[in-house]
């Protein structure tokens, strides 16, 4: 249990290094991250930083995936924000 618990906290650190100063990222790191937090996303198409709600050191990306569309919150150290639009 203590082995999963520190592998997923390490893809969590390492996800949020990742993303942290795209502008566009790889949609399939955010997903990966959107789905282990236990939210669907079947086939992400894109993922793109919103300028609007993002923070210098927190980004905001807008998930879209071909089932729902997220507003994702990169929080380092922590789970991601995520709220399905």
């Amino acid at each position: 249990m203590k082995r999963s618990i520190i592998v997923v906290a390490v893809l969590c650190v390492t996800s949020a290094a990742a993303v942290a100063d795209d502008a566009t990222v790889d949609a399939k790191l955010v997903a990966d991250q959107v789905r282990n937090q236990g939210l669907s996303c079947k086939d992400p198409v894109s993922a793109t930083r919103d300028a609007t709600a993002s923070k210098p050191e927190l980004p905001v990306y807008v998930l879209t995936c071909a089932d729902a569309t997220y507003s994702v919150k990169v929080v380092p150290d922590q789970a991601w924000v995520i709220t399905k639009q």
